[in-house]
């Protein structure tokens, strides 16, 4: 007889119980191998075969069903449906009776709830409206939790007045289509983040107040009629908004006293009262609850406030904001005058990045205004890292780097990141010859390497 003091040899008699007489190497040998025969995979927690599955194509999914007796049921049961927009074009390429049955069967075949379903048409040619109006019902009624909807670009998709009427809803995601928010509509009660990319808002003869007391998370990107979405969420932590239609109405957030993340980019040409609503929109900001971490990303801003005659100071403290991003044309002094008041208000500002756009107006104008003595009469006691991207190497800009170094004496570090190619070592030995304020104060200068 052979004794074997292996771990190994442990967990086979554990799994495989020996008779203590035939407990020979060779029969410990055979169990090993019977051990090493055992499916594995099957016996994983049914969350991690979840997530193995999210990261496969919906075709490869599918194929576990021919596996076993014991997988041919698993892929229909998965939470998470994503179609994404390789599936959903290679179908399309077929033919659209091809596309739109295979989704049908997946749906037909599916056992469960959908807590999370993607369907991304974005490149397909032709879309089956009335078969996706379908499919979003069957989610709906079968508890999804976070829907996303991309359509082809220039869509003319209408979505469903019953994807409003989805209580279960707590994330969704719409791109390229057009809704109208139903009268009886009272608002998503558990909805956390909404993104809505190029969605058009249909004109309505009422105004709709929209409640989601849980909404945290908020994105606007591109779209078109938004002064008929008027959304309340009292709890709103984060807000993007991009406008090119020149529809800026910011009247519904103002009572938002928690937000933390706000980017804000607009048109070009707005309307005085758009400017004034802005304006506003930033006297509210001085109101927020969370204070020292706001961080505010202004992008043609700037340029949208400077539209009307430059006042002297702005009417705000902005104590909250500690991170600031801003889009500035340095040959344009109204734009000038609002990035630097924008700064100025803000005596708790720790970082600093700016956007030069290459746009030129009166520069003279410009380097007189900098040059005043009044120009920042306060140093800057909190700013320690500023970031100029696109810079241009323009006076105006050296100046206003220059007046920075010279009144803020945290600063720790300050970046040029160059646009195209410039003459780098004059003005990279012309920056470094600037009086700075701070003693750790650096200077880096991101040249290109090809």
């Amino acid at each position: 007889m052979y004794a074997v003091h292996t771990s190994t040899s442990k967990e086979v008699e554990r799994l495989f119980p020996i008779d203590p007489r035939l407990k020979t190497r060779d029969n410990i040998k055979i169990a090993a191998a019977e051990m090493d025969k055992e499916d594995r995979i099957s016996y994983l927690p049914r969350n991690v075969i979840d997530h193995i599955f999210e990261l496969l194509p919906v075709e490869d999914v599918a194929r576990t069903s021919i596996l076993s007796t014991k997988w041919r049921y698993i892929w229909a049961m998965l939470p998470n449906l994503v179609l994404d927009d390789l599936f959903c074009n290679k179908l399309a390429s077929r033919s659209q009776y091809v596309f739109g049955q295979t989704i049908d069967k997946i749906l037909l075949q599916h056992i469960g709830d959908i807590v999370k379903f993607d369907l991304d048409m974005s490149r397909v040619q032709q879309s089956p409206c009335p078969d996706i109006d379908r499919w979003i019902l069957y989610a709906t009624r079968n508890g999804v939790k976070k829907l996303k909807l991309n359509m082809p670009k220039c869509s003319t998709y209408k979505l469903p007045s019953y994807i409003f009427n989805c209580p279960t809803l707590t994330k969704l995601k719409l791109f390229n289509c057009a809704t109208k928010l139903p009268k009886s509509f009272l608002g998503f009660q558990s909805l956390t983040t909404l993104l809505l990319g190029k969605v058009t808002f249909v004109s309505t003869t009422e105004v709709c107040v929209i409640n989601a007391p849980l909404l945290v998370n908020l994105t606007l990107m591109d779209c078109n009629g938004t002064q008929y979405f008027n959304i309340v969420s009292a709890g709103l932590k984060s807000l993007c908004f991009r406008d090119s239609h020149g529809n800026v109405d910011l009247s519904c957030f103002m009572i938002c006293k928690k937000l933390t993340y706000l980017y804000l980019e607009v048109g070009n040409y707005s309307t005085p009262a758009e400017r004034l609503t802005l304006e506003k929109f930033l006297l509210s900001l001085t109101t927020l609850e969370s204070y020292w971490d706001l961080f505010l990303i202004l992008l043609c801003a700037p340029k949208l406030l400077s539209a009307g005659a430059v006042p002297k100071g702005l009417p705000f403290t902005l104590n909250c904001l500690w991170h600031l991003h801003l889009g500035v044309n340095f040959n344009h002094i109204g734009q000038t005058y609002y990035a630097l008041e924008l700064i100025k208000s803000s005596p708790n500002l720790s970082k600093l990045e700016i956007w030069v756009s290459d746009s030129c107006d009166s520069a003279e104008a410009v380097l007189k205004y900098i040059d005043a003595p009044t120009y920042l009469d306060q140093p800057l006691n909190k700013l320690k890292d500023v970031t100029v991207h696109y810079f241009t190497g323009s006076k105006t800009e050296l100046f206003f780097i220059k007046l920075l170094l010279a009144r803020t004496p945290s600063l720790v570090r300050m970046s040029i990141d160059p646009c195209g190619s410039l003459e780098e070592w004059k003005i990279a030995i012309e920056l470094m010859r600037f009086p700075r304020a701070s003693p750790k104060a650096e200077l880096f200068y991101l040249t290109n390497v090809d």
